[in-house]
C-alpha cells in the first residue's frame, strides 16, 4: 500500500522511516478532514498534500495513488471503530445484547458528529474498491468484521444464536449494516428506525429467540437448523 520512503544520504534509516510515517499520518488526517467537510471523497491528491503541509513529491513518497490513501483512511478509522465497538460489546451482559451492539453500534458510530466523512467515503468507495482492490479493502475492514465474527461465534457456542459459519455471517451482517449506513448518511431513513430494522432482520437470521437485548435469550427456545421456525 505504501511507497518505500525516500532516504536521503547519511540519514539514519529509522529517522527516515519515522518521518515518512509522520507524513503519512498527516496526509491521512488531511484526507479525513476534507472528507468530513465535503461529505465525500471528492478531493484531489494536490488538495490533500496542501492541507497536510506537504508537497506532491512528499505525498507520493508515502502513497502510490489516491486509492492507497483512501484504503489507509478506511483502515485507520476501521481499527478505531473496532476498538470502540469492542468496548460497547464488553459492557453488554447477554449474548443478545452483544449481538445487538455489533449490528447497531456501527450505525451509531457512523452517524456521530465528525464521522459523516468516513461514512460517506466508506459507502461510496466500498463497492468500487471491493472490485479494484479487494485484498487491500478486506485487510482495512478486517478489525470490524472480525469483531462481529467473534461475537457471533461466542453467541453460537453458548447456544444463544445459530451460525454454521461465523466469519461469513459476519461479512453478511457488515454488508447489511453498510447498506443501512448508506441509507442514513444520504438522508433516506432515520438512524434509530434503520438500526431497529437491521437488528430485527439480523437477529432473526441468526435465530436469536428474544430480540430484546436486555432480556437475552433462553437456549432451549432456540430453533434448530433445518427445523420448523
Amino acid at each position: 500500500m505504501f511507497s518505500e520512503p525516500a532516504v536521503s544520504e547519511g540519514a539514519p534509516l529509522s529517522t527516515a522511516r519515522a518521518r515518512s510515517m509522520e507524513r503519512a499520518a498527516r496526509l491521512v488526517a488531511a484526507a479525513r478532514d476534507l472528507a468530513d467537510e465535503r461529505h465525500s471523497s471528492a478531493f484531489t491528491v494536490h488538495e490533500v498534500a496542501a492541507r497536510a503541509g506537504s508537497s506532491l513529491k512528499g505525498f507520493y513518497r508515502c502513497f502510490t495513488s489516491k486509492d492507497d490513501l483512501l484504503v489507509a483512511l478506511l483502515a485507520e478509522d476501521s481499527a478505531l471503530g473496532a476498538t470502540i465497538l469492542a468496548d460497547r460489546v464488553a459492557t453488554e451482559p447477554t449474548h443478545a445484547g452483544r449481538l445487538h451492539a455489533c449490528v447497531t453500534g456501527l450505525l451509531d458510530l457512523c452517524t456521530l458528529p465528525g464521522a459523516e466523512g468516513y461514512a460517506r467515503v466508506l459507502v461510496s468507495e466500498h463497492r468500487r474498491l471491493s472490485q479494484e482492490r479487494p485484498d487491500d479493502l478486506a485487510a482495512a475492514l478486517a478489525p470490524i468484521v472480525q469483531r462481529i465474527g467473534a461475537t457471533i461465534a461466542a453467541a453460537a457456542a453458548a447456544g444463544a444464536a445459530v451460525s454454521d459459519d461465523p466469519r461469513r455471517d459476519a461479512e453478511t451482517v457488515f454488508s447489511l449494516v453498510l447498506d443501512g449506513i448508506h441509507t442514513v448518511s444520504f438522508g433516506r431513513a432515520a438512524a434509530d428506525e434503520c438500526a431497529a430494522h437491521l437488528w430485527r432482520f439480523c437477529g432473526r437470521a441468526l435465530c436469536v429467540p428474544d430480540l430484546d437485548p436486555d432480556r437475552g435469550c433462553v437456549p432451549g427456545d432456540l430453533p434448530q437448523p433445518g427445523g420448523t421456525p
